[in-house]
């Protein structure tokens, strides 16, 4: 049976991590030339506050008050996911084309919040750390996406997908999935061919 308190904190946690699907949106929007130096400034500036935050007590009570229900227990004394989701997102664009980071940003914000949602309700057989629902739960949502807006050959995909749901499966916080899935698809993509 799951926790409903741990369940009702990851779905508020999932909705700002789906928020980050607008990094994609943007990206498509504005264009990698117009939208990479913002994210970059982003992904600087959020750690620092982010790391800020165990050092000094005006950041620390900020935080506090806007934060906690979020935070993972085990985040409070490392980087928090959403400093892994901006990171990754920078590296990501700065590294691959376009098409790919979009895919592999578009993963990262759908399929890992589904993966967390069906894991922690329906989640009863262990896989590892996570559970075979949710990983489920991750490769289904991660194939949807990667399947429609992918032009590359099926088994091109197929491995992304696949690659990304087994970097979900077995990231720790301090290997955080959120800096590697967009990084592993849009990786994949780019030697599929993707342009």
């Amino acid at each position: 049976m799951h926790d409903p308190l741990k369940y009702h904190q990851e779905i508020n946690r999932k909705l700002i991590h789906l928020s980050s699907s607008s990094i994609p949106f943007m990206l498509w929007y504005f264009g990698k030339d117009s939208f990479q130096p913002w994210i970059i400034a982003i992904a600087i500036i959020l750690p620092i506050l982010d790391y800020g935050r165990r050092n000094n007590k005006f950041l620390y009570r900020i935080y506090s008050k806007l934060f906690t229900g979020f935070t993972r227990p085990i985040e409070q004394g490392i980087l928090s996911g959403a400093s892994w989701v901006i990171i990754g997102a920078a590296i990501t664009i700065c590294i691959f084309n376009e098409n790919s980071a979009i895919i592999g940003l578009l993963v990262l914000s759908i399929a890992d919040s589904a993966a967390a949602i069906i894991g922690i309700k329906f989640g009863k057989t262990q896989l590892f750390s996570k559970s075979l629902e949710g990983s489920a739960a991750f490769f289904i949502t991660a194939a949807i996406i990667v399947f429609t807006i992918s032009p590359v050959a099926f088994y091109i995909n197929f491995i992304a997908v696949l690659t990304a749901t087994v970097v979900e499966l077995f990231a720790t916080p301090r290997i955080n999935d959120n800096l590697l899935i967009p990084m592993v698809i849009a990786f994949i993509l780019t030697l599929g061919g993707i342009g």
